[in-house]
């Protein structure tokens, strides 16, 4: 690797064959995975944040080699937030109740 990866999209990027193989491969397989993480783990998500990514090369059973990519993230369980228990919204309602 030459250049240090970037956070950001350019359109110029997904023309490029691997990058748009592998936006292909995950648009394609998203909904199940998201399926099964959902199964395993119940409602949330993979975090983009705390989140590794490794490239391996293995030989196929055919002999041929083959890429694993593993996207390791911290799994983030959806909460429901509600405006309610918001901390600034009861700090208000104490200072009006002080008044």
């Amino acid at each position: 690797m030459k250049k240090p990866p970037f956070r950001s999209y350019s359109p110029n990027l997904i023309q490029e064959p691997a990058v748009y193989r592998l936006n292909e491969a995950v648009m394609h397989f998203g909904e199940s995975i998201k399926e099964i993480i959902n199964e395993d783990f119940g409602d949330g998500i993979m975090s983009a944040i705390d989140f590794y990514c490794s490239v391996d090369k293995v030989k196929g059973v055919d002999g041929k080699e083959r890429v694993v990519v593993t996207f390791d993230g911290k799994y983030l369980p959806y909460s429901e937030q509600k405006s309610e228990a918001m901390v600034s919204k009861l700090k208000q309602r104490s200072k009006i109740s002080l008044s």
